[in-house]
């Protein structure tokens, strides 16, 4: 019996599709791929729509195409609610013009209630940890995004910076901290970790010490390298990593807990005209091949065995960096008080 999750008036289409899937998913492994790709180079087209950077949703699809030249890919980017307020807004409508959403863990679980997502099953998800694939099919991650204390090495010696949270109180840094206006990732690992009585005074502590708010990941990094302030509350250290390598003056911590949640979760849209393209498209994405493409860019790729290209990023269980991940339903679980929080707290 199919579930709920494919709206009624999409369910023949979405079933169809499933079973679609669900044949070629019985075959061996290389009668699979054949079937996909005769399918697929049928199709000759595959559209998504993507939230992650576009550099990355860039070089995803020229990697598919390079190993597929047959089909013609593309994507639209947009921000989280930008892109899910669209998606949604066509989907209902019967406009949305995609073979696949791709989304951030905040939205996972509104697209999967909406019907968007038809199930799909990919060979390449057992090279993942479970928390990678959704326990129904439809969503698949590829990423791990984290959140980590960072400071100028200019303005800050290593032996005084902080080490962790708790150190953020200290009044030597009045005035001098950093943080975003919507910090989402390490919002979602604080009320997971702390919960929201724990979460709200350390938030309030952080503003008693005259935290600067600003808007946006990336110019709260230009701004640490620039010397604007001595330390980044909750810095994406993928993104302070890469401007490193042009020349910023900065180091990164991990503090206990280090948040981290799933990232980039895409799933096959029920009406996709292209479904043999699509299923290729994520099957690629969580390849070694597409695993090697996120990586080169400093992400951590959520496959077993792959780098980061930047040291500090890789191996981190292995090494005791004491992360908390956050899944889509727990996401889900803390969104109202990290909402609260962010209006409250944050918001001018």
């Amino acid at each position: 019996m199919l579930i709920v999750t494919c709206a009624m008036f999409s369910t023949a289409q979405c079933a169809s599709i499933e079973a679609l899937y669900n044949e070629i998913n019985k075959l061996p492994a290389q009668q699979r791929q054949k079937r996909l790709e005769d399918g697929a180079r049928k199709e000759g087209a595959f559209k998504f729509y993507g939230i992650s950077a576009a550099s990355l949703l860039s070089a995803y699809t020229a990697g598919f195409m390079k190993k597929y030249p047959f089909i013609k890919a593309e994507f639209w980017r947009g921000s989280g609610n930008k892109l899910v307020f669209r998606t949604l807004t066509e989907h209902r409508t019967g406009q949305l013009d995609t073979d696949a959403v791709l989304v951030g863990t905040e939205n996972v679980m509104t697209l999967k209630r909406s019907g968007i997502w038809a199930r799909y099953y990919s060979p390449e998800s057992p090279n993942f940890g479970k928390e990678y694939t959704d326990k129904d099919g439809y969503w698949h991650a590829d990423s791990l995004g984290i959140s980590t204390i960072a400071y100028n090495t200019k303005l800050v010696r290593k032996e005084e910076a902080p080490k962790g949270y708790d150190d953020l109180f200290d009044p030597k840094w009045k005035g001098s901290l950093s943080i975003d206006m919507e910090p989402e990732r390490a919002l979602m690992g604080w009320l997971t970790a702390w919960g929201e009585q724990r979460t709200r005074a350390f938030v309030d502590g952080l503003m008693k010490n005259g935290a600067i708010v600003r808007r946006g990941h990336t110019l709260q990094a230009q701004l640490l390298c620039a010397g604007e302030f001595k330390v980044g509350v909750e810095i994406y250290p993928d993104g302070i990593l890469r401007m490193k390598q042009d020349g910023c003056p900065a180091a990164i911590v991990f503090p206990n807990p280090t948040p981290a949640h799933i990232s980039g979760a895409i799933g096959v849209y029920t009406h996709t005209p292209h479904p043999h393209a699509a299923a290729l498209f994520i099957d690629f994405m969580k390849s070694a091949e597409g695993a090697k493409i996120l990586a080169a860019t400093g992400r951590v790729s959520g496959r077993k065995g792959v780098r980061s290209v930047y040291d500090e990023l890789s191996n981190l269980e292995e090494r005791g960096i004491p992360l908390v991940i956050v899944g889509p339903d727990q996401s889900e679980q803390v969104a109202k008080p990290m909402e609260k929080i962010m209006k409250e707290m944050l918001v001018p």
